[in-house]
């Protein structure tokens, strides 16, 4: 049962996806479905790149997960930070004439070291855009994105925790094309 499941799920983004009007827009390889569990946030990583304009609708099984989706485009960044640690090192006693005395005297040393931290800038939030489940946006550096995804559930004949009948697909399709050129020509 839950095998056929993930299999019907596997091209809910091509089924029922909400395919674009404009036909300068080309479905992307990196659109995908997947199963999802009622209150569980899922994500999909993908990388935008500069110089085009994407448009990404989200599609999902109302009856199991709810009416609307709450999903959002964030924007995952690597931030360089100094991490200093203090620690405990020995240091050979020297006498008057600048040589070892065979003895050693604890000190406290501190060691900076370069780390790196992921932080989370949030693009865009559907919950203060009317819910909608579609964006179109123009890309002006390539960047690496996770499309976030949490479903509220149904309210009616709310499922018991862990029930299989919390378990539906969502499908979200990502179209890309080049951004036009707009304005004035330099001639």
């Amino acid at each position: 049962m839950a095998a056929s499941a993930q299999y019907k799920c596997a091209d809910y983004h091509r089924v029922n996806g909400n395919l674009s009007n404009d036909k300068r827009f080309s479905i992307n390889g990196q659109s995908k479905s997947a199963m999802v569990q009622v209150g569980k946030e899922t994500e999909l990583n993908i990388i935008v790149y500069r110089g085009q304009d994407y448009r990404i609708s989200v599609s999902h099984d109302e009856k199991v997960l709810g009416e609307q989706l709450a999903i959002r485009l964030v924007e995952k960044v690597r931030v360089p930070t100094d991490e200093a640690t203090e620690g405990a090192a020995k240091k050979a006693v020297l006498d008057e004439g600048g040589k070892a005395t065979g003895t050693t005297l604890e000190v406290k040393a501190t060691e900076k070291k370069r780390t790196y931290k992921e932080e989370e800038k949030v693009l865009w939030d559907n919950t203060e855009h009317d819910m909608a489940d579609e964006i179109e946006f123009s890309c002006t550096a390539t960047k690496r994105i996770a499309i976030e995804v949490v479903a509220p559930g149904s309210d009616s004949d709310k499922p018991k925790k862990g029930a299989l009948n919390d378990i539906g697909c969502v499908g979200i399709l990502i179209e890309h094309m080049p951004t036009p050129a707009v304005g004035f020509e330099a001639r």
